[in-house]
């Protein structure tokens, strides 16, 4: 029950700055035209992948090394600073110099200089994010992603009204990385250590493939959208951007919560405590993952009429609900790639099949987006990004299952199964009608629907929780 507490509060530390990114995507899609969050959706997804080519390796090998000390180690901490400042430099050069190259119509030197500091700032905040979970800091972890998003949302919006578009919503992200500042004394370890390059050497050899991977699966999203841009404008750019963030952020805060406290409990277990308790805290990530991606991925799908008529302007609403479902079930495969299945090549520090599965994946995304897009548009990339992650899932299962043990609880997740299909149900047959209270009637409803069936399908974990609670007032009553 320890793992569920720490993963509800991940939730609430990630819910609450979704509740705020939703509320934003609703506010920007009345406020600016398709075209302009197009323009800015194709600029980030540069900037992004920039960061995760250039960053992912220090992150993931920090979260790594991170979660076997209670403080980060002087020398450790002077090397990743000294090695995340370098990167910066290279990274904010060549990522302007690459946008003024290709990108037409050419754009404006202030664009190109928030792009650039969108790339470092967003590696900058996963950093110290990461760290934060290393050292199972939730309260901080949580306060820190609400004062994000509350500086990305309130600079944007201020920007916007003063006339700006595009380089409103870089700024306001660019702003909202810079929530970093609150966490600084984490660095402070820097002011007694000195650069190591056994270290770096090491914090590469773990992390390289990530970075490798992180530039394959970023690389398909960008390429889709300028697929999209050659087939039929920015607009539709725009359009589908909307939608994609929309499923694929709610997905992935939920997925990603469920997760972030398991994660380094498992490499806890694996380099401490054996192969067995390693196998346990396994199963009980995979149990727990699936509990929240799976009716998460349905009820999206179910509701993707009411809530693209709630959250999305007029404008960006053609084609949503489509898009909003097949996205939601691709986050969820790729979820369960990322956050369960690939640990095990990382519990391993065999990391370089992952970068293979990445580039399998990638082309089977990009192949089936060149057959889709000119077909279907938006529907085509999210169709062709469905495809990847299946690819990508079921590649990455079974190459990590050669290396480490991942279990399947195949019971829980088909019970998860049987009360998420129940939950579908019970959402169709309600009624479809517009509107904020209905469309949050139905969704808590379908909430209802499917804690009672998942708490009623597993009696004994329920009788495993209330027994050491109420085990002796239950006596009492059979006494009397």
């Amino acid at each position: 029950m320890g793992l569920v507490r720490q993963s509800c509060t991940y939730l609430l530390g990630r819910g609450l700055p979704a509740a705020i990114g939703l509320g934003s995507v609703a506010m920007y899609s009345r406020l600016l035209d398709p075209a302009s969050v197009g323009a800015y959706a194709l600029v980030l997804s540069a900037s992004l992948l920039a960061s995760g080519a250039a960053f992912s390796w220090l992150r993931v090998a920090a979260l790594r090394l991170a979660s076997q000390e209670s403080e980060l180690h002087p020398d450790l901490a002077t090397t990743i600073v000294l090695a995340f400042a370098v990167m910066s430099l290279a990274v904010g050069t060549l990522e302007a110099a690459g946008l003024a190259a290709l990108y037409r119509p050419a754009l404006a030197a202030g664009t190109l200089a928030l792009a650039a500091a969108a790339a470092v700032t967003s590696a900058w905040y996963e950093l110290n994010a990461t760290l934060l979970q290393a050292r199972l800091a939730v309260v901080s972890w949580g306060v820190l992603n609400l004062v994000r998003a509350l500086m990305a949302l309130a600079a944007s919006v201020l920007l916007i009204l003063a006339g700006f578009k595009t380089n409103a919503l870089l700024c306001g992200f660019v702003l909202g990385n810079l929530a970093t500042i609150m966490v600084l004394p984490l660095w402070r370890p820097v002011l007694g250590g000195r650069f190591d390059r056994s270290r770096l050497q090491r914090l590469f050899a773990i992390g390289w493939s990530s970075s490798v991977s992180a530039l394959l699966g970023l690389a398909s999203p960008a390429i889709q959208r300028y697929m999209l841009l050659l087939s039929a404008g920015a607009a539709a750019v725009g359009v589908y951007a909307v939608s994609q963030d929309f499923a694929s952020q709610t997905m992935l805060v939920l997925i990603g919560s469920s997760s972030l406290a398991g994660i380094p409990l498992a490499f806890r277990a694996h380099d401490t405590a054996g192969s067995r308790e390693t196998s346990r805290q396994l199963k009980d990530n995979a149990r727990i993952i699936f509990a929240v991606a799976l009716p998460a991925a349905v009820g999206l799908a179910a509701l993707a009429s009411p809530l693209a008529h709630v959250f999305l302007g007029p404008k960006f609403r053609a084609g949503a609900e489509v898009v909003m479902s097949l996205i939601a079930l691709s986050t969820l495969l790729a979820g369960l790639r990322i956050y369960y299945f690939d640990q095990a090549f990382f519990l391993a520090m065999q990391t370089r099949p992952q970068a293979t599965v990445s580039g399998i994946s990638t082309v089977a995304i990009i192949v089936s987006s060149m057959v889709f897009i000119p077909r279907y548009a938006a529907v085509g990339a999210a169709l062709s990004s469905l495809v990847g992650s299946c690819v990508g899932v079921v590649l990455s299962a079974a190459w990590g299952m050669r290396m480490v043990h991942m279990p399947i609880p195949m019971r829980s997740w088909l019970k998860t199964g049987l009360a998420a299909a129940g939950m579908a149900i019970a959402i169709r047959l309600v009624p479809e009608r517009a509107g904020t209270l209905n469309l949050l009637a139905i969704a808590t409803l379908g909430s209802i629907v499917y804690a009672a069936l998942a708490i009623g399908l597993r009696p004994d974990v329920m009788r495993a929780y209330l027994r050491p609670r109420f085990g002796a007032r239950i006596a009492w009553l059979h006494r009397s």
